[in-house]
């Protein structure tokens, strides 16, 4: 969890930064220069530090937008990358104004999602990410934060305020989908949404391709600008909120770590399920290759997730290459403390055969 200094210093500019170094650099310089008390200096200091925390809550503050009246319409995106996007496009392409963007970080199609909605559920996926996916200290350290985070930015949006969900087909965003309408179960806000998969294919139909985004994440700016400006979405009515909601009720039950989106519908399934693909993309590459040398483990994770039909993350498809490593599949040469510090590969001759 971030300390208090923490979140007040990534809440200033650069300017306020300035002026509160400034002020804690003067104070030091009468410490040694004359009579000021040093008990008086502590005292300052500290005055100085509620000050700058009153000004990070203010700025936190979920309800301060909509109590100036900043915000009219608000969008629900499920990654940090699709966030980013779409606040371009709106911001930069379309000059929208009052037009918030609410981001989840997490990654819904891996890992327990049991009764994610409680704070034990909330502590038991923080508790299994941190002993299976490589993450940043910093995000694990702050997991459960973050989601109680989004949980009051959602729960502070006045309900005459509209709200676009946006969601691709794939497990990760259609059960971002139905938790963000688990969490809004009780407001009365019109909501429509925003399948990202079935626009691209109307909004860019000249492309002719196969290979369309599965994923919000994959759409440039330009092209959400293009989806949000020729997309008529419809208001969900009383009984499909309900309905996907409760889907959401009958996942959080699950204890398991892998979901899938096929055939319209999300499949909970063992998480050793994509060994065999990650096998098969190994067999591939030696095969290219003409050898069982070892390989970039981050050459092999590229390798699956580049042809994968499924958004499950980088992280969990490494998860299940160092299982591989434990299960005596694959060989390992380096320190897997990520992916980048080691190689792999097949420990068994007989492992080499099986790509036609």
């Amino acid at each position: 969890m971030k300390l208090n200094a923490d979140k007040i210093l990534q809440s200033l500019n650069e300017e306020e930064v300035y002026s509160f170094m400034r002020n804690v650099l003067f104070r030091l310089d009468y410490l040694d220069t004359t009579a000021y008390p040093e008990k008086q200096f502590i005292t300052d200091v500290r005055d100085l530090k509620k000050k700058y925390w009153q000004l990070y809550q203010q700025r936190t503050n979920p309800n301060r937008e909509y109590e100036e009246q900043q915000v009219s319409k608000v969008h629900i995106v499920f990654d940090l990358s699709s966030s980013g996007s779409l606040k371009i496009a709106l911001r930069e392409i379309l000059a929208a104004e009052g037009e918030k963007v609410i981001a989840f970080s997490d990654i819904f199609s891996v890992g327990p999602i049991w009764r994610l909605h409680t704070e034990e559920g909330l502590k038991k996926r923080k508790e299994w990410l941190f002993y299976h996916i490589n993450l940043e200290e910093e995000y694990i350290d702050d997991f459960g934060e973050e989601f109680v985070k989004i949980r009051s930015q959602i729960d502070a949006i006045p309900d005459a305020i509209p709200i676009h969900i946006w969601y691709g087909d794939n497990a990760h965003e259609q059960t971002g989908l139905r938790v963000a309408l688990y969490l809004l179960r009780e407001k009365l806000n019109p909501i429509k949404l925003i399948n990202t998969t079935k626009a691209f294919r109307t909004v860019f139909a000249e492309k002719k391709t196969d290979d369309y985004p599965r994923n919000t994440a994959e759409i440039a700016s330009e092209q959400l600008a293009a989806i949000y400006q020729e997309t008529s979405a419809k208001e969900l009515t009383p009984v499909q909120r309900r309905e996907l909601a409760k889907e959401w009720v009958t996942l959080s039950k699950s204890d398991k770590k892998l979901r899938l989106w096929e055939n319209g519908h999300i499949h909970s399934v063992a998480e050793d399920y994509l060994d065999d693909c990650i096998i098969r993309s190994l067999q591939k590459l030696n095969k290219e290759r003409g050898s069982n040398d070892f390989i970039k483990s981050a050459r092999l994770i590229g390798e699956v997730i580049g042809h994968s039909l499924h958004v499950v993350g980088d992280g969990f498809i490494e998860y299940r290459v160092r299982e591989l490593i434990v299960n005596g599949i694959f060989d390992i040469k380096g320190v897997p403390k990520a992916m980048r510090y080691y190689e792999v590969k097949f420990r068994s001759p007989q492992m080499l055969t099986g790509i036609d």
